[in-house]
């Protein structure tokens, strides 16, 4: 947010006299038939004056500008971190799993391995998950200051800033694979492995008959970005009856359908 005040060199305070005073000295400096190189401060002068000489803008931008600097200071170091850029970590990935005649032809103690296509989201290779392209730059956004939330003016209730989506800072080069989002959803191909004694006897352990047997595979769903941790990859396992009835009579009634309740 531009601090119009420190643009006109004047405190907050500063009486209409005063700012047009300071305007017109300011503007002969800078206008581009003597500083062409600097028509931005021209145009940021220009704008101060606008806004500081109406009473009604000033008092708005007065309320939007005291609560952008209470933001400022409560945050680390009085620095506003754009949301693309702060640590997120990666979702749990949850998927159902169905053990049909493997689990009978292994043997006991041996693992079973189960070979499947996952979707999950993965750092952009392109980019290397910073979500603009290589070598170029990111700003922080001007119009919310980095927060990514805008205060609207009518209702006085934050929004989603329109220029930056919310993110707090812009692109100059949005990474073309990604579209800025520092990841892409794919769909790879995965080979887990289960022991077979887990899947078959664990739950018994629980005391509880109702639920599937889960199985965590930590750091294996969606992909942190920015120092962000991975997610983990979740696996309901489900045996079929008669799958079931063949454990039993392989193993004399050893084991008991307390792995997957049918839906």
């Amino acid at each position: 947010m531009k601090d119009y005040y420190s643009i006109l060199e004047i405190q907050e305070n500063a009486a209409e006299t005063l700012i047009k005073s300071q305007y017109r000295r300011l503007a002969s400096v800078y206008h581009p038939d003597k500083n062409p190189n600097n028509t931005d401060k021209f145009l940021d002068l220009n704008e101060a004056y606008r806004i500081l000489m109406n009473r009604a803008l000033r008092e708005s931008y007065d309320r939007d500008f005291k609560e952008f600097n209470n933001l400022k200071k409560s945050r680390s170091g009085d620095k506003i971190i754009p949301y693309r850029t702060r640590l997120r970590d990666g979702g749990n990935v949850n998927i159902e799993i169905d053990f049909t005649d493997d689990v009978i032809n292994s043997k006991d103690g041996e693992f079973i391995t189960k070979t499947i296509q996952l979707q999950r989201y993965v750092n952009c290779p392109d980019c290397g998950g910073e979500g603009r392209e290589r070598g170029t730059l990111a700003i922080i956004c001007p119009q919310c200051g980095g927060s990514g939330m805008v205060k609207n003016r009518d209702t006085k209730i934050n929004e989603v800033c329109q220029d930056c989506g919310g993110y707090g800072d812009i692109f100059l080069y949005k990474c073309k694979i990604c579209n800025g989002m520092g990841r892409i959803k794919k769909s790879e191909e995965i080979t887990l492995e289960f022991k077979k004694d887990d899947i078959l006897n664990s739950v018994a352990a629980n005391g509880n008959d109702n639920n599937n047997k889960i199985i965590i595979f930590s750091g294996r769903g969606d992909d942190g970005v920015f120092g962000g941790k991975n997610g983990n990859l979740t696996v309901s396992v489900k045996i079929d009856d008669n799958i079931l009835n063949k454990i039993n009579n392989l193993h004399k009634g050893f084991f008991i359908k307390r792995l997957f309740s049918k839906k």
